[in-house]
């Protein structure tokens, strides 16, 4: 636990030099799992999003690809507010390890030189081997783009 606390410093330092706008941005995320997050934009519509960390003791590692919505919330101060939701898979490696299929939707605001992205999102998690069942993510987080 302690060393992803440091790991999660390191993205975070390093992430606060870096001058923003690019298309990765790396950064925290506080919930299941607590730990590192990092996401991509492939253009202004689609992006990939991971996640690394741990969730009740257990590291858990997530991949998701997103549709966002950028105009679906009416904006009344500068800065964009996209709507998004996914797709994707998770691994958690707990006493008997489990593969999900991840349901991701959320929120984001960026400034409007999109260098700094807070989000909050929710995944219900479709439980897939070794046995079937269901889990729940959600967490906020903030990353930095460069």
């Amino acid at each position: 636990m302690k060393r992803l606390f440091l790991v999660c410093l390191a993205f975070a330092a390093v992430s606060a030099r870096a001058d923003g706008g690019g298309k990765l941005g790396a950064g925290v995320i506080l919930g299941v799992p607590f730990g590192a997050t990092a996401k991509y934009w492939v253009d202004d519509r689609h992006a990939v999003q991971t996640a690394l960390g741990v969730s009740d003791g257990d590291l858990t590692v997530s991949a998701d690809v997103l549709r966002n919505f950028n105009d679906l919330l009416p904006r009344k101060r500068p800065g964009r507010l996209p709507v998004y939701v996914g797709l994707g898979l998770k691994y958690k490696a707990e006493r008997r390890t489990f593969v999900g299929l991840r349901f991701v939707g959320g929120i984001s605001f960026f400034q409007t030189k999109k260098s700094l992205e807070f989000f909050a999102e929710m995944a219900p998690v479709l439980r897939l081997a070794p046995n079937e069942g269901a889990a729940f993510d959600g967490g906020v987080g903030v990353r930095r783009y460069f």
